[in-house]
């Protein structure tokens, strides 16, 4: 393979290049230089002459860029990867009307090719051995499973999804899908434009201090490179304040979502999950009055497990958490996916000699919008569902933010929303605070 070592790569650039990985995910700010990077994985891959399997690799298989259209694709790296191509001593011809580059990696002739994914059907047939996707977000979200897949198969190709990120779409989903590690084939990366040691860092801070100043979200986007959800249909963070210290009255409540069980081999071989997680919500209800009368009343959010458990970790973590607290009512929605659970729900009680009241939560034929509007909304904008700190905190922050976006999860979202339905009422606390009551008419009992 020709080598590369006249263009130097920044640390970003670097890290997503040693990558083993055979399809890499990047999100990035604004001036990172990942187009720079592409037009550099664009040529270091025509180069070779084998794939990562030992299978080799011809003149019939080619490299492709695609930019949102043709012109964008044209516009930001027609030129740069010509004069890189050179600058490696391996540019043959550049066929100027049509974007296509040839390069001679030593062996044979390959062809760089420019597309626009404004006509996709044009890259459908093609025998790719990579492709690069440029500013992903903002193609069709099947471009990549009906076109451009099924052209790697023949050469078992890679690809690489770039850009910055433009709220909670394909390409966050394929970002997050490629975070979770479960594929090992897969890898996500995350930069800030600050991570790019080239930029000035004066003209930098003026720019950051622009987008900050118009717009925090905006700021947090194109700066920090961080997918920012349009939604917010119903919850904002501040809904939901803070508190370590728990409330000396109240009774415990656990309600449990869940959302399908995974073996152990299972995560060993799975592609990559799109599965909710589990999440089981532990509770503290109270309702107390002090002695000038003033009611103070709420949840106090102890702790929200979540994650994707076999049926016997998950019945043994509903009863620990149970038993930990004292939890007054267990309730678990109501479903296949209980009935899977109650025998080893059931084994686990015996086990601990505890038998906890386990009640189903049923969804009441609402739709799940509705049912979190009507269960959560009204207290969370009363602040009175407090959250003790914990690192579950942000998961189930940023779950309540992005709802209803189909492309977020909800687990714990919902999982919250359904004390609704066992720690609706709580006795009140302080009542010795109140005269004692005497019938007037000892027969009427008025």
């Amino acid at each position: 393979m020709a080598q590369f070592a006249q263009v130097s790569l920044t640390a970003p650039q670097q890290a997503v290049h040693n990558s083993l990985a055979r399809f890499k995910v990047i999100a990035a700010g604004r001036r990172l230089g990942k187009t720079t990077l592409a037009a550099i994985e664009c040529l270091l891959e025509a180069c070779k002459t084998e794939n990562d399997y030992g299978d080799p690799l011809g003149s019939d298989s080619e490299v492709v860029y695609i930019g949102v259209d043709k012109e964008q694709a044209k516009r930001n790296v027609w030129n740069m990867i010509q004069d890189i191509a050179r600058e490696m001593g391996i540019f043959v011809f550049a066929h100027q009307n049509s974007c296509v580059l040839i390069i001679d990696n030593g062996v044979c002739q390959v062809r760089v090719r420019l597309l626009g994914m404004d006509r996709p059907d044009s890259a459908r047939g093609m025998k790719l051995r990579y492709a690069v996707l440029d500013e992903y977000a903002d193609m069709p979200d099947n471009v990549w499973d009906e076109v451009i897949r099924p052209a790697l198969m023949d050469c078992r190709g890679g690809a690489m999804f770039i850009g910055t990120p433009k709220g909670k779409n394909h390409f966050y989903r394929l970002f997050s899908e490629a975070l979770t590690g479960d594929d090992p084939e897969w890898e996500a990366f995350s930069f800030m434009s600050h991570d790019n040691s080239t930029l000035n860092r004066d003209e930098l801070e003026k720019v950051a201090l622009d987008y900050a100043r118009g717009s925090p979200e905006l700021y947090a986007q194109e700066i920090e490179g961080k997918f920012i959800s349009k939604g917010g249909a119903l919850f904002h963070e501040d809904d939901f304040p803070r508190d370590a210290v728990e409330p000396k009255h109240g009774s415990y409540f656990l309600t449990v979502d869940l959302a399908g069980f995974e073996r152990e081999s299972a995560k060993k071989t799975a592609r990559i999950s799109r599965l909710d997680d589990s999440a089981i919500c532990i509770n503290k209800a109270y309702n107390t009055m002090d002695k000038d009368g003033k009611a103070d009343v709420g949840w106090w959010v102890k702790e929200i497990q979540h994650g994707r458990w076999d049926t016997e970790e998950t019945a043994k973590r509903i009863v620990d958490a149970a038993v930990a607290v004292k939890a007054q009512t267990v309730g678990i929605e109501k479903g296949v996916l209980a009935q899977a659970v109650a025998p080893y729900l059931a084994s686990y009680q015996a086990q601990r000699k505890v038998w906890l009241n386990v009640v189903p939560l049923t969804h009441g034929n609402q739709r799940k919008y509705d049912r979190i509007q009507w269960g959560l909304q009204g207290r969370a904008k009363r602040r009175l569902v407090t959250l003790n700190p914990g690192e579950w905190n942000s998961v189930l922050l940023e779950q309540a933010i992005d709802f209803p976006s189909k492309l977020t999860h909800d687990d714990l979202l919902d999982a919250l929303a359904y004390q609704d339905q066992v720690a609706d009422w709580v006795e009140w606390e302080g009542q010795d605070n109140y005269e004692k009551w005497e019938a007037v008419d000892p027969i009427s009992g008025y």
